[in-house]
C-alpha cells in the first residue's frame, strides 16, 4: 500500500502512524526508501552548488581582470588640441542647418 501510494503519502504521516501503532517492522522498508531517495537529492544538490560556485568564481576573476571602458585612452585624459584634433576642445562644431545672410 505504501509503495502504491508513495508520492501521495507525506513521510511525517507514515513515519506518525507507525510509531503511535507499532507498525515500524511494515514501514521500514518504505522509510529506507525515502531516506535513499533525500540523500541521493542532497548529494545532487551539493554537487550542482559546488559546481555553480567554481563556474561564478572563474566568471568573477574573468570580470575582475576585464578593464570597464576599454584598453584606450578616455577622452577626458587626451589632451586637448593633440594630433588629428583641429579644435581646441576635441569637439568638432555641429552643422545646425541655419546659413547666415
Amino acid at each position: 500500500m505504501l509503495y502504491a501510494c508513495y508520492d501521495l503519502i507525506p513521510v511525517h504521516i507514515v513515519m506518525e502512524i507507525s510509531w503511535r501503532y507499532g507498525l515500524t517492522d511494515y514501514t521500514m522498508p518504505f522509510m529506507i526508501n525515502v531516506m535513499r531517495e533525500q540523500s541521493m537529492k542532497i548529494t545532487t544538490l551539493e554537487k550542482d552548488n559546488e559546481e555553480r560556485k567554481a563556474r561564478e568564481a572563474s566568471q568573477q576573476k574573468i570580470e575582475d581582470d576585464t578593464p570597464i571602458l576599454g584598453k584606450g585612452p578616455l577622452m577626458i585624459t587626451a589632451a586637448p588640441g593633440g594630433a588629428g584634433q583641429p579644435y581646441g576642445n576635441g569637439i568638432a562644431p555641429q552643422a545646425t542647418g541655419f546659413m547666415g545672410f
